[in-house]
């Protein structure tokens, strides 16, 4: 293959990349039902995490998220509005809060489950023709794209550091 073709190929995945990241983008900013509940995906994902870690603590899920604890502490304040988290003191340190599902947010997560279940399935579908050469393929070529990423994210933080 010419230089030429490769980097023409090499600029259609990186137009792929960056539709693939305003489509989820888009999609993270929609909310969605989830049973009887509407929720953002960071939402959905905080209660997924609340429903594989019992007990997780606010500063817990902030480490798991990259996020500020400030940033946790809203999303985690709109869940117990809805009904869906509860804070309990930690018997062992008064000052800590441990986080566990309520009825409404097992259920939640429940619905949760099974509706990215459904999403990943169609998906698979959708790459049901690709060998497991090929695929193979693709997620190394993933890795390394996703390599160069975390570089990005790096280099950024030195600057800012």
């Amino acid at each position: 293959m010419n230089d030429e073709k490769r980097r023409e190929l090499l600029e259609q995945i990186w137009n792929q990349q960056n539709q693939a990241y305003d489509l989820m983008c888009e999609y993270d900013a929609m909310p969605h039902r989830y049973g009887a509940c509407m929720l953002y995906q960071a939402q959905a994902h905080m209660i997924d995490l609340i429903a594989q870690y019992p007990d997780i603590t606010a500063a817990d899920l902030a480490v798991i998220l990259r996020k500020t604890p400030s940033a946790c502490s809203q999303t985690l304040r709109k869940l117990r509005e809805k009904g869906l988290v509860e804070q309990l003191r930690n018997t062992a340190n008064n000052r800590q809060y441990k986080l566990q599902l309520t009825e409404s947010g097992q259920a939640l997560y429940r619905d949760h489950a099974a509706f990215s279940a459904d999403c990943q399935q169609r998906t698979f579908d959708r790459l049901a023709e690709f060998t497991e050469e090929e695929l193979a393929l693709y997620l190394r070529v993933q890795q390394r794209i996703n390599e160069a990423y975390a570089d990005d994210v790096r280099r950024s933080r030195e600057v800012f550091a």
